[in-house]
């Protein structure tokens, strides 16, 4: 063992001119090297261990361990849906002319009350009766009133007084609107609305019967025909295609009822396309769009009642004439 020990130290080491052992260069380059190797280890080992550090030193997640239950994940609770205000004086009714003093309502959802008092309009126009309209729809009533007279705004700042008419409010009669080719023919839409009250010399007034906000919409009837009929009887006439304005009040706490439509002014429809791009155009300022039997039944899901067999053939104005004279009666024990 010593000659092999003398062997590998006369390799590693020489004796300088003093008779000193040094270190051979290539010995002091290769424990250069393992030094650098040592440090380059220590390093790694180091940095190794400030990363496990703290995984260690955490407790493991409770959904991981075996002893206990998975936590149960919490959610916050989403806002609760805003109700929409059933009293006007929470509405804001703004501006969409300038110089009208018909307005948009504000919050939107106020609207829906309206549409569905639309909806038994549309209704009662595509042969549902009065009262089974307003059982379809979640009326306890007839949603209409029967005015007289209406006082509505008149620009810039004053009222007018018109004279208004209702449809007969006869439960069971019912009626068709059609075109010439025989299709559904109103479309409603909105044209605004106003509040029925004002300060006059610090007292507030009230001019509306009890409505606090009237709506105006536009009926357009682009009919060539009007059917009745009531109690077996039918009656079909030729008509002429005509734009009327409908009032609806606010009954309060979220109905609305039809008042009646204005006896003037009426104005027979010439360009029908032309009509409805400005009817559509308008109704979208106000908020809101055009109401025609394509809505009543995407919307409440009610479509146009069939027609009578040979509805065409009913001319016979002795059945008119039968029709009539049984809704004038029922208005009379109404009014009694």
């Amino acid at each position: 063992m010593k000659p092999f020990l003398n062997t590998l130290l006369e390799g590693l080491t020489y004796k300088d001119l003093a008779g000193r052992r040094r270190l051979r260069s290539y010995t002091v380059t290769a424990l250069l090297i393992l030094f650098l190797l040592l440090m380059v280890g220590a390093l790694a080992c180091t940095q190794r261990q400030r990363v496990l550090d703290p995984i260690e030193a955490d407790p493991l997640p409770v959904a991981l361990t075996e002893e206990s239950p998975a936590p149960t994940q919490e959610f916050q609770a989403e806002d609760a849906p805003a109700i929409c205000p059933s009293d006007p004086a929470e509405w804001s009714l703004v501006d969409v002319f300038s110089d009208s003093r018909y307005k948009s309502i504000q919050p939107a959802c106020v609207y829906e009350g309206l549409e569905r008092t639309v909806a038994w309009t549309l209704a009662v126009r595509s042969g549902y009766s009065r009262m089974e309209a307003a059982q379809l729809l979640g009326f306890p009533e007839l949603p209409m009133a029967r005015l007289e007279q209406a006082r509505i705004p008149s620009d810039p700042d004053g009222f007018q007084e018109v004279a208004v008419s209702f449809i007969p409010p006869h439960p069971d009669f019912a009626e068709w609107r059609l075109t010439a080719s025989g299709e559904a023919a109103i479309t409603l839409a909105l044209r605004g609305c106003y509040r029925t009250s004002d300060v006059v010399g610090g007292q507030r007034v009230e001019w509306g019967g009890g409505y606090p906000v009237i709506c105006l919409v536009v009926e357009d009837a682009e009919n060539a025909y009007a059917i009745y009929a009531l109690d077996g009887h039918v009656f079909t006439m030729n008509a002429a295609p005509m734009r009327s304005l409908l009032l609806f009040g606010y009954a309060g706490n979220g109905p609305w009822v039809w008042l009646g439509t204005q006896e003037s002014p009426r104005v027979e429809i010439s360009d029908p396309a032309s009509n409805a791009r400005e009817r559509q155009t308008v109704a979208e300022l106000y908020g809101s769009g055009s109401w025609d039997t394509g809505w009543l039944e995407a919307r409440f899901g009610l479509t146009e009642k069939p027609l009578p067999v040979d509805w065409q053939s009913y001319t016979n104005e002795s059945e008119g004439q039968i029709i009539l004279t049984l809704l004038n009666e029922n208005l009379e024990e109404t009014d009694r």
